[in-house]
């Protein structure tokens, strides 16, 4: 067996539908899949942006990574995800996202180990990284 890659990432949110608009507003990922409401007991029945089951996922189409915004039904523990999301433009999208009100915990800089990150908050307190993609193997 050989692993190939990711398919999905789940990240805690206390608020479905408010955790869609941040996502794709704030890192302008669009909705790729919703599942049925918890409340529909017919899981063909798939619910909607205002009203989400519990399995959503955003990103782009696959094989590549998408995020499963995870509603739990409980309170939310934020902290570091380890995630990092990977942009051309650095400065431009930290100046981007920080008019919409995302928060950041760090402006863009340059590391010790010669990459440029910064670090910034969902609306849950996740928290996750930004960079440019590496130029090393």
């Amino acid at each position: 067996m050989t692993l190939t890659g990711i398919d999905t990432v789940a990240v805690v949110v206390s608020d479905g539908a408010k955790a869609i608009a941040w996502y794709h507003d704030a890192l302008g990922l669009e909705v790729a899949y919703i599942g049925p409401e918890e409340s529909n007991p017919d899981p063909s029945v798939q619910g909607t942006v205002e009203h989400p089951g519990h399995w959503v996922e955003v990103g782009p189409c696959r094989p590549r990574t998408r995020i499963h915004l995870c509603v739990l039904g409980g309170k939310t523990e934020p902290g570091p995800t380890g995630i990092t999301f990977l942009t051309d433009g650095i400065q431009a999208d930290y100046e981007r996202m920080r008019a919409l009100g995302v928060r950041f915990l760090s402006a863009p800089r340059k590391m010790g180990w010669g990459e440029w990150l910064c670090a910034f908050v969902d609306p849950d307190g996740n928290e996750f990284d930004l960079k440019p993609p590496s130029t090393s193997p």
